[in-house]
């Protein structure tokens, strides 16, 4: 059995936002529309996806869109359904027996709601999620049975020839989703469970519901040698000596830098900012601006940093709150964010004998 997808992106979302659609904000690194291609484009059942989408919202952000083989991309219609019969039109000379159609603005859909509703499709002419109500359900003054009433979700999967002649069949009416035709028809429909956290993003609200934080450690170390001058967070230290590296030799930047890269898998500062003429004695404040315009291109929000400075001199204690300061207004967060602690070894090591200065740092982000 054939079976096709159809990912509904052309959409513009006003009541999400009235400059970046929805399905092209980005969440926790990725944009929204590339969660929903990821997953069907993973279903080894799935041979063609056909992706609808707005052209003049499409071309702003068409590079940063997953590319995948089974993906073909067409404009869409005015409304959702007509979306659907652009989609389906493009499917009909294919063999495809069944179609899943899917929204996009889902982007927390599993593979294992997928697979289940293509194993009962095998034997149904519709197969559609839903999950169940726990508020009371008021409609003209009187209570319903919250039991009876289901949240439809997608994707919902159907016999090809058989959507396809509905919607030619109710091409004049209007209707919400595919579901809609079969309960207007009186046919047959398999109502599975879905998943409740495989939600329609339609607020800005829907996706802060959804956040979540992830963390990056970073740590540097430097040898110190005279001659030299001792940078700690962007700030010049007075020392008499001072550390030695391929740009100013920060180490506390360098460790913020790789915590604030490695909390989103983007990488560590040699990938940005390798050891050639270009960053040669570069200050490093420099790499960390550029790192934090990066971020926020992404809509990465910094949470919290903790950060050790590991040296035996000099005392830091009346730097602790100047760097912190600096690195607020580099990070264009709160002092309030950040925390600067100053260690340490005891004189134990090259730390200890005044021979290296180290950093680690712990950063929290989130997603705007």
């Amino acid at each position: 059995m054939s079976y096709c997808a159809i990912i509904l992106a052309a959409g513009k979302g006003h009541r999400y936002s009235k400059t970046i659609p929805k399905q092209y904000t980005v969440f926790d690194n990725e944009l929204i529309i590339n969660y929903s291609i990821k997953i069907l484009s993973e279903i080894n059942s799935i041979k063609k996806i056909i992706l609808v989408i707005n052209k003049p919202q499409f071309i702003k952000f068409k590079d940063q869109v997953y590319k995948n083989k089974k993906v073909k991309i067409i404009q869409g219609g005015k409304e959702r359904k007509d979306s659907v019969f652009l989609a389906l039109s493009k499917l009909k000379r294919t063999n495809c027996n069944k179609v899943l159609i899917h929204d996009a603005a889902r982007p927390f859909l599993k593979k294992k709601l997928v697979n289940k509703i293509i194993k009962l499709s095998k034997k149904n002419e519709a197969v559609i999620p839903y999950i169940t109500n726990t508020d009371t359900i008021v409609f003209k003054d009187k209570i319903l049975d919250r039991k009876k009433v289901f949240s439809i979700q997608t994707p919902q999967c159907f016999s090809f020839k058989k959507i396809f002649s509905l919607h030619k069949e109710y091409k004049g009416k209007k209707f919400t989703d595919e579901s809609s035709l079969f309960f207007y028809k009186n046919l047959t429909v398999k109502k599975i469970l879905g998943d409740i956290n495989n939600v329609k993003i339609t607020l800005k609200n829907d996706l802060n519901n959804n956040k979540k934080n992830s963390y990056g450690i970073g740590y540097d170390i430097h040898k110190l040698e005279k001659n030299y001058k001792l940078y700690l967070g962007g700030i010049h230290i007075p020392n008499s000596m001072g550390t030695v590296g391929h740009s100013d030799g920060d180490p506390v930047i360098h460790a913020l830098v790789d915590s604030l890269l490695g909390s989103k898998k983007l990488g560590d500062i040699g990938t940005f900012f390798p050891n050639n003429k270009k960053f040669k004695n570069k200050r490093s404040t420099f790499f960390l601006k550029k790192i934090i315009n990066l971020l926020e291109t992404k809509n990465i929000k910094i949470n919290n940093i903790d950060i050790n400075i590991i040296a035996q001199q000099p005392n830091l204690k009346k730097y602790k709150k100047i760097i912190s300061n600096n690195l607020a207004k580099i990070c264009n967060i709160s002092e309030k964010q950040i925390s600067v602690k100053g260690k340490t070894t005891d004189r134990l090591g090259n730390i200890g004998k005044n021979k290296a200065i180290a950093c680690e740092v712990i950063t929290s982000v989130s997603n705007n």
